[in-house]
């Protein structure tokens, strides 16, 4: 199992126009058979950040070598990469899982 975090600091007001790209990648990534879950999160004490948690079964190598090249994505990387400022990528591998 692997978790994915990534965290989001948009250019400032474009988090309207940004979430609902980021959603409906969302919705398509729950149709792969190997996703688990995804929460998109605010920061309160950041106005322009989010936070996106994901889980997936199987391995960063094995995720990688899958996921990036899957062609919703390259939709979603288009129509996003001018609302985006910074993000931070960061593979953590699960130590207690709690449903």
């Amino acid at each position: 199992m692997l978790s994915l975090y990534v965290r989001f600091k948009l250019f400032p007001s474009t988090k309207a126009l940004f979430v609902p790209h980021l959603a409906e990648l969302m919705k398509t990534m729950a149709e792969e058979p190997t996703f688990v879950s995804a929460v998109l999160s605010e920061d309160f004490e950041a106005e322009d950040e989010l936070v996106l948690f994901e889980v997936w079964n199987g391995s960063q190598e094995e995720w990688l070598s899958e996921q990036p090249q899957r062609p919703y994505r390259a939709v979603y990387y288009d129509a996003t990469k001018d609302f985006i400022a910074d993000k931070e990528v960061r593979f953590l591998s699960p130590t207690v899982l709690q449903n």
